[in-house]
């Protein structure tokens, strides 16, 4: 292990070692209008930190001939709610120092609310009539419509935009996982003001809502502010159900040739879903083939060993109705075929091997110290309490985390290795690995379409 590796470790080790459940004490209580709210009293500065996240209620839950509906959403609710046109409301949280800001993703709609106390109830009601009661007026629609499409147009040649478009569609067709957030040049010019109100009002209701924040007022007071920006949601909105779906993965290789001087190319497997039991070995897993940088495998082949690429970097992305797990790489044309050679011996090596008991214990080490660190602000805090709740993890998972982590062995990796890379836990091969690539690669061949009949 190299020094800056070992010095790394003993910082994120020392850092795991402290009482962290004892700083993160988290109370809940549910408000008069039944929400839950999990809360972390905080005195030590006078500001409230809120994270409220909609489920089911993200890019995934539109209509194909809708997509970028959620986006287009996101970008207007602060262009003038109730009474207060676009300008005045934008003063009026300059005016009062609120940080309020909206993001749609693709399985949730989310906000964060950042306010000092004593301007506490002013951020409440703004956010509310924001949600409640959005203007969509046609001069905003308009302005912030030709920025998404100002924006769309210029992606339509980027490389990058190009292959997760492309890779996204091929891992999820028919489904809303398949689709960009951001939506279409087409979808987004055709999105009218009835759609806008008809999202809002289908998707931001109060028994699809979670919240945690971070404060310095008692927790009574927290579920007044949240109720004051909730009331007047409906209580249940209409249900937009996002179907469970798993990736296609095969063993194709997929070229979109592009003229360019580099590839960037998308190797994509099963995944593990948050709420698998098998969940933290992924995670563990992951982190030693190529989500923990410059302590990853493949860091170490195909970056630092042969110099073959500048980024190389693996991630299992866990969704809400599925999983899946990508290994991406940027480099020269001529070191494609290398490199996509090097990505999938690895796997065959982790199903076929495992991992070492050194590479296994540093790995927990970075794991359960990096959370540690993430919880270095109250917005963050706040946005752990409320994926802890979608995840259903129970308000002492921060106790139990360490627990969780240490407990996956050696053969927990070879079988979830199995899982991930062939498709079944008692199967040991071959590797299926989906490979998309853009640019235009050496050594490297795209899988013959399929013959009709």
């Amino acid at each position: 292990m190299t020094k800056p590796i070992a010095f790394l470790l003993a910082v994120v080790a020392w850092v795991a070692m402290a009482p962290i459940a004892n700083a993160v004490d988290i109370q809940r209580m549910r408000t008069p209008l039944g929400v839950e709210v999990w809360y972390v009293r905080e005195p030590s500065l006078p500001i409230i930190a809120a994270s409220i996240v909609f489920q089911e209620a993200g890019a995934a839950s539109v209509p194909a001939d809708k997509e970028g509906l959620a986006y287009l959403t996101q970008v207007l609710l602060d262009e003038g709610a109730g009474d207060l046109k676009s300008l005045d409301f934008q003063r009026r949280i300059e005016d009062l120092a609120i940080d309020l800001s909206f993001d749609a993703n693709t399985d949730t709609f989310g906000v964060t609310l950042r306010t000092l106390t004593t301007r506490a109830d002013d951020a409440f009601k703004l956010l509310g009539l924001a949600l409640s009661k959005p203007r969509f007026d046609d001069d905003a629609v308009e302005r912030m419509r030709n920025a998404i499409l100002i924006d769309l147009t210029s992606r339509l040649d980027d490389p990058d935009d190009i292959l997760n478009r492309a890779f996204s569609a091929m891992t999820f067709p028919h489904h809303g996982y398949g689709r960009s957030v951001r939506g279409t040049v087409d979808t987004v010019e055709k999105l009218a003001k009835q759609d806008l109100r008809d999202y809002v009002q289908t998707r931001f209701a109060r028994d699809r809502v979670v919240v945690g924040a971070v404060g310095d007022v008692p927790i009574e007071e927290l579920a007044r502010l949240i109720d004051l920006a909730l009331t007047d949601l409906p209580a249940k909105g209409t249900a937009q159900p996002i179907a469970e779906v798993t990736p296609a993965v095969t063993e194709d290789v997929r070229i979109l040739k592009k003229e360019i001087p580099q590839s960037s190319v998308l190797l994509s497997a099963y995944g593990i879903k948050r709420e698998d039991p098998d969940y933290y070995a992924a995670v563990i897993l992951n982190s030693v083939m190529g989500g923990a940088a410059f302590m990853s495998r493949l860091w170490n082949e195909v970056r630092e060993e042969r110099g073959l690429a500048y980024s190389v970097s693996t991630s299992n992305s866990a969704l809400e109705h599925a999983a899946y797990f990508v290994a991406y790489v940027a480099t020269n044309n001529e070191n494609v075929g290398e490199s996509v050679r090097l990505i999938r011996e690895e796997a065959e090596r982790i199903v076929r091997d495992g991992i070492t008991k050194e590479e296994l214990d540093a790995a927990k080490v970075y794991l359960i110290g990096s959370f540690a660190l993430s919880l270095d602000t109250n917005a963050r805090i706040a946005r752990t309490l409320v994926s802890m709740q979608i995840s259903e993890l129970g308000p002492d998972y921060i106790d139990k985390r360490v627990d969780y982590y240490n407990a996956v062995t050696p053969e927990d990796i070879k079988r979830v290795a199995r899982r991930i890379f062939v498709g079944d836990a008692n199967a040991t091969g071959p590797v299926r690995l989906t490979t998309t690539i853009i640019g235009d690669p050496k050594n490297i061949e795209a899988t013959p379409p399929a013959k009709n009949g």
